[in-house]
């Protein structure tokens, strides 16, 4: 607004619309002289109209029904300057015309420059976006609103005492209430449409232009307009006003050419007092004439367009019945649709105010947590959060409850009825400031399965499923896990393939079973003892010393024989430790290897 307000031309057009239509309206000249300036001015407007709407189409990149619009906008100026061209010769050539009275040609051109604008915003049919309904309801409205127009002009054109005007006046007058009702009507097409050729705020000053121009038919052609100056006034302040919408257009742009989005904010909250107000302007105009005039043509006419207003009003209140009705239907059609899919739903759907208590809770927790849900509702979600995850999830969920518009996705454990815990995998939004929300909007669903599912498969990769020892990808994770240096134990089982050979394969398998349980018992809590296959394990230890300790204690308890498939068995090992660098563990199993054949080769030696 404030750049409409900073505009020169739009300034020069108001100084001088004002200094033009005081003028003709205030001037003391005479009759004729003043009717002539006042054509020759409509002239020079009507060139101005079509010099305008063609620079909006030259200017602006339009989509292509904008540009249909303004184009149709250019030929009615051309067509209404033919007409006024008409208009001045009539005027000019007859000396006797001392007061406005419009050429049949004129009038004519006038409401074929307006058939041709109407013709093309009619003519693109596109009604996306409203219910059949509203767009009724809607032209119910503008017929409402116009028929009180109407009755209006019949009430002025048919009181007592005014100047005999002839029937080309009752023309001119329904032309210009016809203007208001294509003015109204097109700028609720464009709103149906979703699509405008022009944006709001140019198209205010040309459906004003249409009122104005109205006014001006029914009272300048009967006289009842007073002087001629004041006559030609009415005439030319219309064309002044519309000479504002191109201007307007052109400041604007060609974006924001969405007839729903100003519409909308036009009539949003006071649409509805739009039959109301024409209903009681009709009865004003009744009730007025009935004062002044007595029951008369004025009033049987005004008595007429109050009954059709009335009737309108009827309608439209039906039609917003039966509306409210399908309405109300259709929402407990979704609220029965909505409550079975809450029903069945494998997913928990709740409400936490942010103080974390449930304000709705989905009937699906009976079946994820075992709790009912009437139960559920204003407990703390967090009081059934496992205390561990409670605390790595603390800084996370605390911002989500105090950020609105904040999202959080989390898995944690929480406490089943039966005292169970169940992992759940949380979807959460805060909408704490949206209507009817007011809070934290959590999307759970038990993932309990797969995350033991997960669990069970990430611990087979990294473990040996004989003894549940690590396994070799484990035990190499774990040697590069670690800084600096390493020490590595490498344990190879003597006499174990004889074992095997004599025993079967079951009691070499309860064989290694044994040996990684005195692994463990030997290994500390910082230890990674593993099997790396076969009869081959192996242990990272803190440091030398522990790995010494380690093969100690793994020699004391493998001296005592063990009941293995019944019988007692002994089980010789040949240990090799090795020290080095981390970042190479392969290295340090090589080194651990030739330590522990030495130590191997040193047994037979002493054997033999």
């Amino acid at each position: 607004m404030a750049l409409l307000r900073r505009d020169p031309v739009l300034i020069a057009l108001t100084v001088g619309g004002v200094l033009v239509v005081g003028g003709l309206a205030l001037g003391p000249g005479e009759p004729r002289p003043t009717l002539i300036v006042g054509w020759l001015i409509a002239l020079v407007l009507d060139l101005l109209l079509f010099w305008s709407a063609r620079r909006v189409r030259r200017t602006l990149d339009l989509p292509p029904y904008a540009d249909r619009f303004w184009r149709a906008f250019s030929v009615a100026a051309l067509i209404f300057l033919a007409g006024d061209l008409v208009q001045l010769w009539s005027t000019v050539s007859d000396p006797g015309i001392d007061h406005l009275v419009f050429h049949p040609v004129q009038s004519v051109a006038a409401m074929a420059g307006v058939v041709v604008v109407c013709a093309v915003v009619l003519l693109y049919r596109r009604t996306r976006g409203r219910s059949r309904g509203r767009r009724i309801r809607m032209l119910l409205d503008t017929a409402i609103v116009n028929t009180a127009s109407v009755s209006v002009a019949w009430c002025l054109m048919t009181r007592p005492g005014r100047p005999e005007a002839g029937i080309e006046a009752y023309v001119v007058a329904i032309f210009g209430c016809g203007l208001v009702l294509c003015a109204a009507f097109l700028t609720v097409r464009s709103g149906l449409t979703g699509e405008t050729p022009l944006t709001g705020s140019a198209a205010a000053p040309i459906v004003a232009a249409t009122v104005v121009q109205a006014v001006g038919g029914i009272l300048a052609p009967s006289g009842n307009a007073g002087d001629s100056g004041t006559q030609m006034a009415l005439t030319v302040a219309p064309m002044l006003m519309v000479l504002a919408g191109p201007r307007i257009q052109l400041l604007r742009g060609a974006d924001g050419l969405d007839g729903r989005r100003w519409l909308d904010r036009a009539l949003r909250g006071r649409y509805s007092v739009l039959p109301y107000t024409g209903t009681v302007l009709c009865a004003a105009a009744l009730v007025i004439v009935l004062i002044t005039a007595g029951l008369g043509l004025s009033a049987w006419g005004a008595l007429a367009g109050l009954l059709v207003n009335v009737a309108l009003v009827i309608g439209r209140q039906f039609l917003a019945l039966a509306e409210n009705n399908a309405l109300l239907v259709g929402i407990r059609n979704r609220e029965e649709r909505l409550n079975a899919l809450l029903l069945h739903s494998s997913e928990v759907i709740s409400i936490a105010a942010p103080d974390a208590g449930f304000t709705y809770v989905s009937p699906a927790v009976e079946r994820v947590l075992g709790v009912p849900a009437s139960v559920a509702l204003g407990r703390n979600s967090l009081d059934i959060l496992h205390h561990d995850d409670r605390a790595s999830l603390a800084a996370d969920l605390t911002t989500l409850y105090s950020t609105p518009g904040a999202e959080l996705t989390y898995q944690g454990r929480y406490r089943h009825a039966d005292g169970s815990w169940r992992w759940l995998e949380v979807v959460a939004m805060n909408r704490t400031l949206e209507p009817g929300i007011g809070g934290v909007v959590c999307n759970a669903r038990d993932v309990t399965e797969s995350r033991e599912l997960h669990e069970r498969l990430r611990y087979q990769a990294g473990h040996d499923e004989l003894t549940g020892l690590a396994n070799r990808r484990q035990f190499t994770a774990a040697v590069t896990g670690r800084s600096g240096d390493a020490a590595v134990l490498l344990i190879d089982l003597d006499g174990f393939k004889q074992i095997n050979d004599t025993y079967g394969h079951a009691a070499g398998d309860a064989v290694l079973r044994h040996v990684a349980d005195r692994l463990r018992e030997c290994s500390g809590p910082d230890d990674v003892p593993a099997r790396l296959g076969g009869d081959e394990f192996a242990v990272l230890a803190t440091g030398v010393e522990s790995a010494e300790r380690i093969a100690a204690g793994l020699r004391t308890v493998l001296e005592r024989p063990a009941e293995i498939a019944g019988r007692p068995l002994r089980v010789g090992v040949s240990i090799g430790v090795a020290v080095g660098p981390s970042a190479d563990p392969d290295h340090l199993l090589n080194a651990a290897d030739l330590r522990m054949y030495e130590e191997k080769q040193r047994t037979r030696t002493y054997a033999s």
